[in-house]
């Protein structure tokens, strides 16, 4: 004899559960994969330009001031102004952070306003940073050099061994 029809439904309810959750799997893979590739491609774009603004040629010269001129008004938190001030000082330009504590000086405190202060959403775990470098083909940066204008460091700084 066999099974009654509401085994049979069950059954498939079961399998078309199971296919769905595979298929959440399989896009939540490729959205991993698609994260990972475009952090891939920020890292090169971002040592690519740390190369240019080290750089000595014309063109490299008004990329550079472009930079130093631009990209402090690109900034938007306190704490990313501050981990490039140094660089964008380097090439003659003002992050703007004097600018920002006369501002915050003058206004009233997120407090008084019954405003809390928002997290910052840069707050990676060592598991995130294992799974972004995990991939054997990622290829890795190059140590850094602080005297070379905060840039990477490249093959024409490298000592001879």
């Amino acid at each position: 004899m066999s099974g009654s029809i509401f085994d049979n439904q069950e059954a498939n309810e079961l399998k078309e559960r199971q296919r769905l959750e595979e298929l959440k799997r399989k896009a939540k893979l490729q959205q991993v994969k698609l994260d990972k590739r475009l952090n891939k491609q920020k890292i090169l774009m971002g040592a690519f330009l740390g190369q240019v603004l080290a750089g000595e040629s014309e063109d490299e010269k008004f990329i550079q001031n472009y930079f130093a001129k631009n990209f402090p008004q690109f900034l938007t938190r306190k704490s990313d102004k501050e981990l490039f001030a140094s660089m964008v000082k380097s090439l003659g330009g003002d992050i703007g952070l004097d600018e920002e504590a006369v501002k915050t000086n003058d206004q009233p405190t997120e407090q008084e306003h019954g405003q809390h202060k928002q997290p910052d959403d840069t707050d990676y775990t060592d598991n995130d940073i294992r799974e972004l470098f995990s991939n054997q083909q990622v290829d890795t940066l190059a140590p850094h050099d602080d005297g070379y204008r905060g840039s990477l460091y490249t093959t024409k700084n490298k000592k001879a061994d």
